[in-house]
């Protein structure tokens, strides 16, 4: 089939596919309302935002650590399996906090271990749905596929986080964990029933030389191909670029925009409509431009936003144009965001090797996370000696410095197949 040809229609048509699709709705659903419900719990219980702070950190621990380990061990196992088994892990120890609240026996270190054990059995699930992917979705597929799941996760995402006040007044805090537990293990039941050719992979023995040879071959990988050093490092651009604007909403709208709380809503819900909007109509963008300008794009939204907002505060007289304002450009960064991710997603799928993808996808993880926190705390070292409106300009500079070069790498083509041949070659 022609790529061209290919429409939503024909993902709808890839039954195998939708399922993972389905569990992906189901999970996001799940999260978005424990993530509001847990934070309530936390506060519940030790009455300190450190304690927060504490387990948001702490859930990052196997992110960073374990998920390159992962990513090694998944390879030539069987990917279905290790996400069903994940999916019942997480639902036991949801429902184990759920029951633990309800009978006022939860403490705050059983929501340390807890929270590891999710985390950890995630370092594993990410891998392996990465992996699994390829086996149920041809190639031709990919654009309009990762686009369909980003966006109807999104909206799953929305609903739930809608929802969860109204969950959490009729069926309580522990209640909305339950519901929680239950979307894992929908999750997991839909998981079980997608039909790939994965029989005979499951290694009964683990070989630590093996394990340790496969995760030295994955790195290894990584140094050899250009192409997959460049994913790479755009994966960790895009995860640290965006540090300024999820740090510092608070003063941007209290020193810049002059408003309050209800401005960092307006930038919530508009920069999520345009990762919605960028998210569905990817695929038709890709077929117009070259994945060079698709990242410039991407580049052009983040900086017209970091830029454009202080430059323009003596407009700011009036809260309409403000919130006009605000929202249009928001709206602006999340759509060309959303354009770059889904433009990476599928250069991983296409141009990394499918057994590799398991190794190259925890490796990727684990990078982009780890830079979070020291991007975050320059931008916080930074900040005490200049004010929001010249971190945001900056930026802003340093987001379009980023796009010129993306521009000029060859490695932004979209035949970056035809590329490597070419290298090879030489």
């Amino acid at each position: 089939m022609s790529k061209n040809k290919v429409t939503y229609k024909d993902i709808f048509r890839q039954f195998e596919y939708m399922k993972i699709i389905i569990s992906a709705i189901v999970n996001r659903f799940g999260d978005s309302i424990d993530a509001i419900a847990s934070t309530w719990i936390v506060y519940e219980l030790t009455g300190s935002a450190a304690w927060s702070a504490i387990i948001f950190g702490i859930n990052r621990v196997p992110t960073i650590f374990i998920t390159p380990l992962a990513g090694a061990w998944v390879e030539g196992r069987n990917k279905k399996a290790i996400m069903v088994s994940t999916d019942f892990i997480r639902a036991a120890c949801v429902a184990y906090v759920a029951t633990g609240y309800l009978l006022s026996l939860l403490q705050p270190w059983m929501l340390i271990v807890t929270t590891l054990i999710i985390s950890t059995a995630e370092a594993f699930r990410g891998p392996a749905n990465m992996a699994l992917t390829p086996k149920v979705l041809k190639k031709e597929y990919f654009e309009y596929g990762l686009s369909l799941e980003s966006t109807l996760s999104s909206v799953a995402e929305l609903i739930g986080t809608a929802a969860a006040a109204g969950i959490i007044a009729v069926i309580g805090t522990a209640g909305a964990i339950y519901v929680d537990m239950v979307t894992f293990i929908i999750s997991a039941l839909i998981i079980s029933t997608i039909n790939t050719n994965e029989k005979g992979l499951i290694k009964q023995k683990f070989d630590k030389k093996e394990y340790f040879e496969t995760l030295k071959d994955g790195f290894g990988y990584v140094k050899s191909e250009k192409i997959i050093l460049f994913f790479l490092m755009v994966c960790v651009f895009l995860n640290v670029i965006l540090i300024p604007f999820n740090s510092l909403q608070a003063p941007l709208a209290s020193e810049i925009l002059g408003g309050g709380a209800e401005l960092l809503s307006l930038l919530g819900i508009t920069a999520t409509v345009g990762m919605l909007l960028g998210s569905i109509t990817y695929p038709l963008v890709q077929q117009m431009l070259k994945g060079k300008l698709i990242l410039f794009m991407g580049c052009m939204g983040m900086a017209a936003f970091y830029i454009i907002i202080p430059i323009a505060k003596p407009l700011y007289m009036n809260r309409a144009v403000v919130y006009i304002f605000t929202g249009v450009l928001s709206l602006i960064m999340g759509y060309t965001i959303a354009l770059m991710s889904a433009y990476m997603n599928v250069f991983a799928m296409k141009q990394i090797k499918e057994e590799y993808l398991a190794r190259i996808s925890g490796i990727n993880t684990a990078i982009g996370i780890a830079a979070v926190p020291v991007a975050s705390f320059v931008v916080s070292a930074l900040v005490a000696y200049v004010d929001t409106g010249v971190m945001f300009v900056v930026s802003g500079i340093l987001v379009l410095f980023i796009g010129v070069i993306l521009l000029n790498n060859k490695m932004t083509d979209t035949e970056t197949e035809e590329i490597r041949q070419s290298e090879l070659a030489g």
